[in-house]
């Protein structure tokens, strides 16, 4: 396998991992309610202070669209990318 394939397999089992803390701690405690961890929550508030300050329109909205996504969306499209990209590579 490839390093592009490997890092693509890791990020989909990560986002499986993410998905399933979410469902089970959803189920856990008295206030029984689905939490979506996102991409600014892992961020530091520094980070996040960069990106409002961005002066492109289009890049400030894409920046915005990917902190505001769910995380396991990201590691899923993150994989089908890597992957995308090592069967390509192969051939």
């Amino acid at each position: 396998m490839s390093k592009f394939a490997i890092a693509g397999v890791l990020s989909l089992i990560s986002a499986v991992l993410i998905f399933g803390y979410q469902a089970i701690s959803s189920v856990m405690g008295p206030k029984a309610t689905y939490k979506t961890i996102l991409f600014m929550d892992v961020l530091d508030k520094n980070i996040i202070a960069w990106i409002d300050g961005i002066s492109s329109e289009s890049l400030f909205k894409v920046a915005d669209y990917i902190i505001t996504t769910p995380l396991y969306l990201v590691f899923i499209v993150v994989g089908i990318v890597l992957l995308s990209i090592s069967s390509f590579r192969w051939r």
